[in-house]
């Protein structure tokens, strides 16, 4: 009989303790998820400042920890089954940087980013579509992904003389945007390609809070403003993680990534990036 009231009473405990931790979970989830208030009180503000939102916003915040990353190392026969089809190059060296040529192509390579430029392309988008120079781009990509492994769906921004092709690594489903390939496509081929890339090796550190987008939008909104900027229309706003630092390289060769807001404007190329642990504009080269 003792032995019967013992198992309910556990029981009874287990249960408790079950719904104790859903509340809390649930509480959490409420802490980690902007409200449609926050939505549109954000809208709102935005608008009043000339500012327009034509994108949805990530809603959630969940902690999240920083990666650690390394800087890559390559061989010459590496970098030329990547960029130069598996012919030979020849090597300039400098304090710096390191610069390939053959075959008509250059690739120079600084810390972790490099530059290819193909001279024989020509300029020029001629009777190329949106849809075919992604795929051009796919396939660039696909070759390299023995070394560089994969990246996220590419965003691609039509120009005067062809599309640029954006893609960008991932990390256990989180965007890496400090890891990316930027690829100009023309109706000739792809005519240069960008490329930054630091091999991240696991995550680094405790998880700890970082801002809701409404928060980093405002930041935005006020940077924008005190710099003397009129309106101003944001097409996507994306969170993930990047180097908040402008040096290529770090003394023991490795690189800490912190998450991050990408706050990208029609006006203007180059996005706003936004420290998601403080909250403040980060300026890089």
């Amino acid at each position: 009989m003792e032995w019967g009231n013992a198992k309910k009473f556990v029981i009874i405990l287990l249960v408790l303790l079950n719904l104790a931790l859903g509340v809390l979970n649930f509480r959490q989830r409420q802490e980690n998820t902007m409200t449609a208030a926050q939505e549109r009180a954000i809208f709102e503000v935005l608008s009043q400042n000339s500012i327009t939102l034509y994108t949805e916003l990530p809603t959630v915040s969940r902690p999240m920890p920083r990666l650690l990353a390394e800087v890559p190392s390559y061989s010459k026969e590496t970098l030329e089954r990547l960029f130069f089809d598996s012919k030979k190059t020849t090597v300039t060296v400098s304090t710096d940087k390191s610069v390939y040529r053959g075959d008509g192509s250059t690739l120079t390579l600084q810390g972790a980013h490099g530059r290819l430029e193909r001279a024989g392309v020509k300029l020029g988008k001629g009777s190329l579509t949106r849809s075919a120079a992604q795929r051009m781009a796919e396939k660039f990509i696909s070759q390299t992904e023995f070394f560089f492994g994969t990246y996220d769906e590419p965003v691609v921004l039509e120009c005067d003389d062809g599309f640029e092709v954006n893609f960008y690594g991932t990390y256990k489903r989180e965007s890496v945007f400090s890891n990316y390939f930027s690829l100009f496509v023309t109706e000739n081929g792809v005519r240069w390609v960008d490329f930054s890339y630091c091999p991240v090796q696991g995550y680094a550190g405790e998880k700890r809070d970082i801002c809701h987008a409404d928060e980093a939008l405002l930041a935005f909104m006020r940077e924008w403003r005190r710099s003397g900027n009129a309106e101003a229309t944001i097409s996507r706003i994306e969170l993930g993680y990047d180097r908040m630092e402008n040096t290529n390289a770090s003394v023991d060769g490795t690189v800490s990534l912190e998450p991050c807001y990408r706050i990208y404007l029609m006006e203007q190329a180059d996005p706003c990036l936004i420290n998601a642990y403080t909250c403040q504009i980060v300026q890089k080269d």
